[in-house]
């Protein structure tokens, strides 16, 4: 007779990304309604993390019609000899910018992700986080919604401009959108 032991899988313990997110606008337009909030989903550690607006491409949805179809995308990977799941983000979209930690990536460009980073697009704010696992090929994503933007967490300057008004006096104030969202309109829309 086997003891319960042998019998029993082994539990493992996964990486996990966490995917925090914040937007001006949550707390009055559904934004997330179509992610699973505060549930891990386990991803097989060769499969990309695609967000965005389309549900046939993208593995994680924000409905949001000023997001990009495909607007990014987290790859997981090893660096040789490594037994640590590290992360790369890429850039999907054609009109918008993404910001990874205060640097500009154009369409199609990448970037390490730190073992924190900020990523800023739009007006939105995902605060990303590895928490380390042992566990080889696959991984978890846990997306959870911010009630406060990280950058002013973190005490990161959003850019400002200066607005002259009327009686000369120069007024600096913040500026959200760090990119302009993207303006992409759908072929099959005006059929």
């Amino acid at each position: 007779m086997q003891s319960v032991s042998q019998t029993m899988p082994t539990e493992e313990n996964l990486t996990c990304l966490h995917v925090q997110l914040y937007h001006p606008d949550q707390s009055v337009q559904p934004l997330y309604s179509l992610l699973r909030m505060n549930q891990p989903y386990k991803i097989n550690g060769e499969d990309p993390i695609r967000i965005g607006r389309d549900g046939q491409s993208c593995s994680f949805v924000l409905n949001d019609t000023r997001v990009s179809r495909k607007q990014l995308s987290i790859q997981a990977y090893r660096k040789p000899g490594s037994i640590d799941l590290r992360f790369t983000v890429q850039n999907m979209s054609l009109k918008g910018k993404i910001i990874v930690n205060g640097h500009e990536l154009g369409h199609l460009e990448r970037a390490d992700l730190e073992e924190k980073a900020l990523l800023r697009f739009g007006r939105y704010e995902l605060l990303i986080w590895k928490e380390s696992g042992e566990a080889q090929d696959s991984f978890e994503v846990l997306f959870e919604k911010l009630n406060v933007s990280p950058a002013r967490e973190m005490g990161i300057d959003l850019p400002c401009r200066i607005a002259v008004m009327d009686t000369g006096v120069r007024i600096h104030q913040n500026v959200e959108p760090l990119s302009p969202e993207p303006l992409e309109s759908d072929e099959n829309l005006y059929t």
